[in-house]
């Protein structure tokens, strides 16, 4: 419903195969959340809107930036009062970008120059600016950086074991999902976790850990782009760099091929040769599908004992993302592999989703922080554009 003449945020949160949407009162009030989701996998994709029913939104093959001016034109701005700023999630800020920043002509190619190293993602944030600007010209925009929060990782894991100068030219573990780790470590200190080793597991489409150590980033599993760490949706996570130059021979040298099949052709879909969607893979009866699960779980709980490894221990796990909070399945999976760490999960508890998934013997708990990306992007626009 549309609040006339009260000033409204917006963010515009673009993902790999969704658009979350959100508006805010000046006083960070959520007026609206909504959701288009399936884009760009084979499906048509679907609006869900706090409040209403869950509907078709376009058609199969539609992209983000199909999608995204009939979004803002005809469901966000009859809804909103007078669309007073615009935030923005940009997955890659390189080195450039520590933290929000206005938009401008220079930010925009500056983003834009970053699209090669998030090919499934920047093109989609620079679509969700384009279309704002085109249905809102005049309102001021800020671009937020999933980079941004793990600038804190020291330099040692930043770098990558190659000739350093490659490092100064920018090959760096920069690390995503920034925005919802800075959500996660917001959320600690009512529970009791400001101080101390926490490991949060944002688990989506897109999937990646982050170790924290008193709520700031240590370690995190993606690097140089969204394709290293987890298994995901149509991405590979770690690999072999010898694979990949075997891959590259398998194609004679089409390097755009193989990009490609590393971006949208991997992970879950590749595996089960069904869909990088979990919950179609969870109802499934094919082995495939059970095949692409059980690599999924074991990819997971390597790369938490990695990030256990490199805080010194851990004091709780956190689990975040699409998958993180509706898949109880993979949750529960997940801690009986970690047992040995002290986990013990509440079956009721996490059937359910409660806050905390973890029996009260257990050495160690388990949360469950739902992902508000959008609040954090609404946030660093009221402070820039006051």
């Amino acid at each position: 419903m549309k609040i006339d003449d009260q000033p409204s945020l917006l963010a515009l949160n673009c993902g790999s195969s969704s658009i979350k949407f959100a508006l805010f009162t000046p006083g960070l009030e959520r007026t609206l959340s909504g959701l288009i989701e399936a884009i760009g996998r084979g499906q048509t994709p679907r609006l869900r809107i706090s409040g209403e029913e869950t509907r078709p939104f376009g058609t199969t093959g539609q992209s983000h930036a199909d999608l995204l001016p009939r979004l803002i034109t005809k469901i966000i701005v009859p809804r909103a009062g007078k669309i007073t700023g615009i935030g923005h999630r940009v997955v890659h800020g390189g080195e450039k970008f520590s933290g929000p920043v206005r938009i401008d002509a220079r930010t925009r190619q500056a983003i834009a120059d970053l699209a090669p190293l998030a090919p499934g993602h920047q093109p989609h944030n620079l679509a969700g600016i384009d279309a704002a600007a085109a249905a809102l010209p005049g309102v001021g925009q800020v671009a937020c950086f999933d980079t941004a929060f793990h600038t804190t990782v020291p330099t040692v894991r930043r770098e990558m074991p190659l000739p350093r100068a490659y490092a100064r030219q920018g090959l760096l573990r920069y690390g995503f999902h920034g925005l919802s780790y800075q959500h996660v470590a917001a959320n600690l200190p009512a529970l009791g976790l400001s101080q101390g080793r926490a490991i949060a597991c944002h688990l989506g489409n897109g999937s990646s850990i982050c170790a924290m150590m008193d709520g700031r980033s240590a370690w995190t599993s993606m690097g140089f782009t969204p394709l290293d760490g987890l298994m995901m949706g149509q991405r590979p996570g770690r690999l072999d760099p010898g694979a990949v130059l075997w891959l590259v021979d398998q194609h004679k040298g089409d390097t755009a091929a193989v990009n490609s099949l590393l971006n949208t052709q991997s992970g879950l879909s590749g595996v089960s040769g069904l869909s990088g969607d979990m919950r179609i893979l969870l109802a499934s009866e094919t082995a495939d599908a059970a095949f692409a699960i059980e690599m999924y779980v074991d990819r997971l709980v390597q790369e938490i004992g990695t990030a256990t490894a490199s805080i010194g221990g851990c004091d709780a796990i956190v689990f975040s993302g699409g998958i993180g909070e509706n898949a109880a399945p993979i949750r529960a999976r997940t801690l009986e592999r970690l047992s040995w760490l002290g986990f013990m999960c509440d079956p009721e508890a996490n059937k359910a989703a409660a806050q905390c998934i973890t029996t009260s013997d257990s050495s160690r708990p388990t949360y469950i922080i739902a992902a508000d990306e959008e609040h954090v992007i609404a946030e660093a626009t009221t402070l820039l554009l006051g």
